[in-house]
């Protein structure tokens, strides 16, 4: 009778003991995903998908989230296609590393009329997850491929 009693405490406080998990592939996919319809769609809300010190490297550039939400806000844009290739995410409890190629089409209207821009991108990503959710914390992005189509 001992013996199970002690096999009974030390299974429930094994079981107890352990940690917290890592965040799911899927999560921070779903976070991802949020973070460009908020980009194209909702850019007064920026703020909701990243960290008070978000910083963004762009093209050689270092954005603060205010700089960069302006330098967005330059663009008159009419519309706004994006796609993704060779997405590795990597997680931890509170911390999540994306990699991936980015595929944007977008056409603005400039002074000289309607413009469509393309761009190929090489972007990493560092998330983290905090009491409000998974934020983002840092973006790194560089263009490998530019053009411009007058339409």
């Amino acid at each position: 009778m001992i013996k199970k009693i002690i096999f009974l405490i030390t299974f429930v406080t094994l079981s107890s003991c352990q940690g917290p998990e890592k965040m799911s592939e899927q999560e921070v996919l779903t976070a991802f995903n949020n973070f460009f319809e908020v980009l194209d769609n909702d850019l007064d809300s920026f703020n909701s998908v990243v960290t008070n010190d978000f910083l963004i490297f762009e093209n050689s550039r270092r954005y603060t989230k205010e700089e960069f939400v302006e330098f967005v806000k330059t663009f008159d844009i009419i519309s706004s296609k994006r796609s993704f290739e060779n997405i590795e995410v990597d997680t931890d409890i509170n911390s999540a590393h994306i990699s991936l190629t980015q595929f944007g089409e977008f056409i603005v209207n400039t002074a000289n009329g309607k413009v469509k821009l393309e761009f190929e991108w090489l972007e990493s990503t560092y998330l983290v997850k905090n009491q409000e959710g998974i934020k983002f914390k840092f973006y790194f992005s560089e263009a490998v491929k530019t053009s411009t189509t007058n339409l």
